[in-house]
């Protein structure tokens, strides 16, 4: 089954460029019907982070470091804003792109396999991304078995290839998987890995 994809915009843009782009994307969502759940929840968010990127950018003494981390936190926002419409326009083309993002082109991609191992300590689980190099940020998610593919929630939004779950119900079995995302370009989302949580 086909499923409404869109591209995050970032790609080239400076830190004033990804301030517009999240203004962009903050009037497609406000007072959107067709977009009233988990996409507009994040609006707060958003705006708290156009704010944060503004001041560092138009400070007296701009701090790049300040800077930088404000657009990060921003991107991140963008991202789980994306996911967010993706999975609510029901595949609805002009429902998705009345958010500001653009559609993207279909391409086959195979997903890759990656490593989810029992941590150290009771009820946590070792993820690993089998996506290698710079990506802007590694979106982690985890559903409880039986597995259900509308059921996927999202644990966090990372700089890192690795993350570990914590606070599972030990005697449980748990689904992860990953994708990375740098700029437009996002991987599609790893296969599945069950772990029976001791």
């Amino acid at each position: 089954m086909r499923q409404t994809k869109l591209v995050l915009g970032i790609n080239g843009l400076d830190p004033s460029g990804v301030e517009v782009l999240a203004n962009t994307i903050e009037i497609g969502l406000t007072g959107n019907a067709a977009l009233n759940n988990s996409a507009t929840t994040y609006l707060p968010l958003l705006s708290a982070g156009k704010v944060a990127l503004h001041n560092a950018i138009h400070a007296a003494h701009p701090d790049t470091v300040a800077i930088k981390d404000a657009q990060n936190y921003v991107i991140k926002v963008l991202i789980a804003i994306k996911g967010a419409v993706e999975l609510e326009c029901n595949n609805n083309d002009m429902v998705a792109t009345s958010s500001g993002f653009s559609l993207k082109q279909a391409t086959a991609i195979t997903p890759k396999t990656f490593n989810a191992t029992q941590g150290s300590l009771s009820g946590t689980v070792d993820l690993v991304s089998p996506y290698a190099g710079s990506h802007a940020a590694y979106v982690w998610e985890m559903v409880a078995d039986p597995i259900n593919q509308n059921t996927w929630s999202q644990l966090k939004i990372t700089n890192n290839t690795s993350y570990l779950v914590t606070g599972l119900t030990a005697g449980n079995k748990y689904w992860f998987r990953v994708k990375a995302i740098v700029h437009d370009d996002e991987q599609p989302y790893t296969d599945p890995h069950q772990v029976h949580v001791v």
